[in-house]
């Protein structure tokens, strides 16, 4: 029957979803780590579970944090600092995508090390999560030289993410949306920086060129480290249909 968890006497379920925030559930059924039925502790059967009274306290589902710059295991050399992921998962992060690696002491920019970084960063986060916390990376920066066959031998390998557009050396909206193009075929999504330099040899990406490179995601579109100009904002939400990722903090 597998191992078996269950979670009773929630005084307040909350859903993540907007159409249904709240349900009508008191008690939660786990198997295996993952959840297999939601309802009241009279219709779930918890016989052979571990039980865990929650005495009242209210259940939510964890967040996902859609723009991290993972390294390697919970240990981050942009700002020195360990277990950084452990100290998000008490603020409720349990999931975190990564927007590129780019913190990465000397991360390679020449085609086949990108490659082999991409690929080695989506193992060892699959194959590790720091304090439970679910790290989806391996997200490579694009760089001059790529051709089709990189983004088909990265998605053989596993690797669904690019890291941000404008973090490399591809900093034209031209070169971009054909190598973005080639991302999409494979199944590979797209993120790309808006507004000022982030990282060292890094620089601006402005509206025309979100337009223009055609991601699937607008990473921070309000904020970061210097948000683009009203006007530019107003402009990509009104003409993209790609997702717009918020800046909340």
């Amino acid at each position: 029957m597998g191992e078996r968890l269950v979670i009773r006497n929630v005084g307040l379920m909350l859903s993540g979803r907007m159409e249904e925030p709240i349900l009508d559930a008191d008690c939660i059924l786990a198997v295996d780590g993952r959840i297999k039925a939601i309802g009241r502790a009279a219709d779930i059967d918890a016989e052979g579970a571990t039980v865990v009274d929650a005495q009242g306290v209210t259940l939510a589902p964890g967040l996902i944090d859609s723009h991290v710059h993972p390294v390697v295991g919970d240990y981050t050399p942009r700002q020195q600092q360990v277990n950084w992921i452990d100290s998000t998962l008490h603020g409720g992060v349990t999931t975190m995508i990564s927007a590129g690696e780019v913190h990465m002491p000397g991360r390679p920019k020449d085609i086949v090390g990108l490659k082999a970084m991409a690929i080695a960063a989506q193992r060892w986060y699959e194959n590790f999560r720091p304090s439970g916390v679910k790290v989806l990376a391996g997200a490579p920066v694009l760089e001059h030289g790529m051709v089709e066959q990189d983004f088909k031998d990265l998605a053989e390998a596993g690797v669904t993410l690019l890291g941000e557009v404008g973090l490399g050396s591809v900093k034209d909206g031209k070169t971009g949306r054909q190598m973005v193009d080639w991302a999409r075929k494979y199944g590979i999504q797209s993120t790309i920086h808006t507004g000022g330099p982030s990282i060292p040899g890094s620089g601006l990406v402005d509206a025309d060129m979100v337009l223009e490179t055609g991601t699937d995601v607008i990473g921070h579109i309000n904020g970061g480290h210097s948000a683009l100009p009203d006007d530019q904002i107003k402009c990509l939400c009104e003409s993209c249909r790609a997702g717009l990722e918020i800046v909340h903090n």
